[in-house]
C-alpha cells in the first residue's frame, strides 16, 4: 500500500515539476514569509467576512443584495457539452466482465435556464443527459440491465426552483435544490441534506456529486446571522454503483450473496417521510460560525427483512471557520442519533469530529488537510465483521494540493482520501490537470489509484485504477 501511495505522489511531483521549471521559484516561495501574500490573503478574508453556504447566493437577487444592478436579460440559457473517456490500466474482471482498456466513451450535455420573473423572483431549471457509446462498441459483452441503466444513458432534471424575497429580510426558495452545510472540502460531517451520486467513487469531488432535493427553504436575516428553515418533501437517497459492477463487487464484499443482490427499498415521498432541517449561520470579520439540526434520511443503507433499507437519523452539529493570515482553520462536529447497522438490532448514536486547515501562503497554491473521527457509542464487537465492517472509531483523512500556472489557465491538483489511523483501510489517490484551451473550451486529464486495505469494499476496488480525460465546451 505504501508503494502505491508513493507511486501516485511521484507522478504528481514529476508533473508539477515539469510545469514549474518555467516559473520563478523565488517568487512562488516569497509568500511563505509574513510578507505581501499573507497580507493580501488576510485582507481578502476580511473583505469576505466569512463564507456563505448558499450555492446560489452569488448570482441571484435576494433581500440581502441590492436590486439596483441595472438592466439584465430576462432569460438566459447556458450550459456545456463534454466528451469523457476513461481507460482501465489493470487486467481485472468483476462478475466475468473485463474492465481493462477503454471503459467509458461518454458524451454529456448540461443545460441551465435562468429567468427573471420580476424584481423579486428568479427561476432556475437545469438538467443533464449523457450517452456512453462504450456499451454499443462492446455489443457482445453481457452487461446487466442494472449496469446499462446506471451507466449507458441518463436524462434528468437537476436544479428546478424559484427563489426570491418575501420581505426585506426574508427570502424563499422552493423546488429541487442543493444546500451545503459545513466547511469541509473533501469529507462529509454536517453536510447531510443532499445525497450523493456514488456510481464512480474517487473520480469526482463532492461539490459535483450532490443530488438536488425538493424542499421549501426560508432564510431570515437578522444582524450578522442568517436563519434557515427547511421542509424537505422529496425522499431522495444516494445513487450507488449497481450490484456486481466494477465499483460494487458484491461477491468480494459479501461472500455467498444472493443473485440478484438485495433490492434497495427507496423510501416513498409522503407526509410520513417528510424531512426537516434548521441552520443558523453567523458571518463575521475573519471568521464564521454555524449551528445545524436535522431530521433526515441517512447517507447509507442497512439490511432488514432481506432488503436494503434507508432510515432516518437525527443530527445536531456545528461548524467553525477562522482565518488567520495565510491559514483558514476549520472544524465540524455532528452528533447523529438513530444510526442503524446490519449486525445489531438496536440503533446507535455516533459522534463525528473534523479538524482541518487550508494554507494559501504560497503564490497561486492551496494546501488542504482534513481529518475526521467517527465514534460509535455502545459499540458491539460483531460490528467489525460481515456485514458492517465498522470500527468503534473510524478515522478518515484527506490531503489536497492545488497550484495554478500560466495566469490561472492551468491547474494541477492532487487528492489523497484514505481511511484508518495508519492508512490501513484503503482509499484512493487522484492527480489531475485542468487546462483552459480558450475561453469556452477546457480540458482535463488525470489518473486515479485505488488503494487496497483491510476494508473489503476498498480492497475490492484495488484494481480499478484508471486514466481519465475530458474535453468540455461551455456556452
Amino acid at each position: 500500500m505504501q508503494n502505491k501511495l508513493l507511486n501516485v505522489f511521484i507522478v504528481f511531483l514529476l508533473s508539477a515539476s515539469f510545469i514549474y521549471a518555467d516559473t520563478n521559484i523565488e517568487d512562488d516561495l516569497a509568500g511563505f514569509s509574513d510578507g505581501d501574500v499573507s497580507a493580501e490573503i488576510s485582507e481578502e478574508f476580511d473583505a469576505l467576512d466569512g463564507f456563505s453556504d448558499d450555492a446560489f447566493s452569488d448570482d441571484v437577487i435576494t433581500s440581502k443584495e441590492k436590486k439596483n444592478q441595472g438592466k439584465q436579460s430576462l432569460v438566459k440559457l447556458s450550459g456545456d457539452i463534454a466528451f469523457k473517456t476513461a481507460y482501465g490500466v489493470k487486467n481485472h474482471k468483476v462478475d466475468s466482465l473485463q474492465y481493462r482498456g477503454f471503459n467509458k466513451v461518454q458524451t454529456a450535455l448540461y443545460l441551465q435556464l435562468d429567468a427573471k420573473l420580476n424584481d423579486n423572483f428568479k427561476l432556475r431549471i437545469s438538467g443533464d443527459a449523457f450517452y456512453d457509446a462504450i456499451y454499443d462498441l462492446h455489443p457482445n459483452t453481457n452487461y446487466s440491465d442494472d449496469i446499462l441503466d446506471a451507466y449507458k444513458t441518463q436524462i434528468r432534471f437537476d436544479d428546478v426552483y424559484i427563489q426570491g424575497s418575501l420581505l426585506d429580510n426574508l427570502d424563499i426558495k422552493f423546488g429541487r435544490q442543493i444546500v451545503i452545510w459545513g466547511k469541509s472540502d473533501s469529507l462529509r460531517v454536517t453536510d447531510v441534506i443532499n445525497p450523493l451520486d456514488n456510481r464512480e467513487p474517487g473520480l469526482t469531488d463532492i461539490e459535483d456529486l450532490r443530488l438536488p432535493t425538493t424542499m421549501l427553504k426560508l432564510d431570515y436575516y437578522v444582524g450578522d446571522w442568517e436563519l434557515s428553515a427547511m421542509a424537505i418533501a422529496e425522499s431522495r437517497v444516494m445513487i450507488e454503483a449497481p450490484a456486481r459492477s466494477e465499483f460494487f463487487n458484491v461477491d468480494a464484499v459479501f461472500p455467498s450473496a444472493p443473485r440478484p443482490f438485495l433490492d434497495l427499498d427507496e423510501p416513498s415521498t409522503s407526509v410520513d417521510n417528510m424531512q426537516y432541517a434548521f441552520a443558523a449561520n453567523g458571518i463575521f470579520t475573519g471568521w464564521d460560525l454555524s449551528f445545524y439540526a436535522a431530521d433526515v434520511f441517512d447517507q447509507k443503507w442497512h439490511i432488514k427483512n432481506n432488503k436494503r433499507i434507508v432510515s432516518k437519523v437525527k443530527m445536531a452539529g456545528s461548524a467553525l471557520n477562522v482565518a488567520y493570515g495565510s491559514w483558514l482553520l476549520k472544524t465540524e462536529l455532528a452528533y447523529l442519533k438513530g444510526v442503524k447497522y446490519n449486525t445489531t438490532t438496536d440503533a446507535k448514536n455516533r459522534l463525528d469530529i473534523l479538524v482541518g486547515f487550508d494554507y494559501m501562503g504560497f503564490r497561486d497554491t492551496t494546501i488542504t488537510f482534513e481529518v475526521v473521527n467517527r465514534h460509535i457509542y455502545d459499540y458491539e464487537a460483531q460490528m467489525q465483521y460481515l456485514s458492517d465492517f465498522v470500527e468503534k472509531n473510524e478515522l478518515q483523512s484527506a490531503f489536497r494540493y492545488t497550484k495554478s500556472y500560466l495566469n490561472d489557465t492551468l491547474d494541477i491538483s492532487f487528492l489523497l482520501n484514505i481511511f484508518g489511523s495508519s492508512f490501513q483501510n484503503g482509499g484512493f489517490g487522484r492527480v489531475w490537470f485542468e487546462y483552459d484551451i480558450v475561453d469556452a473550451v477546457g480540458a482535463e486529464f488525470g489518473y486515479v489509484d485505488y488503494i487496497s486495505g483491510d476494508k473489503p469494499l476498498m480492497d475490492s476496488n484495488k484494481d480499478n485504477d484508471r486514466i481519465f480525460a475530458e474535453l468540455k465546451y461551455s456556452f
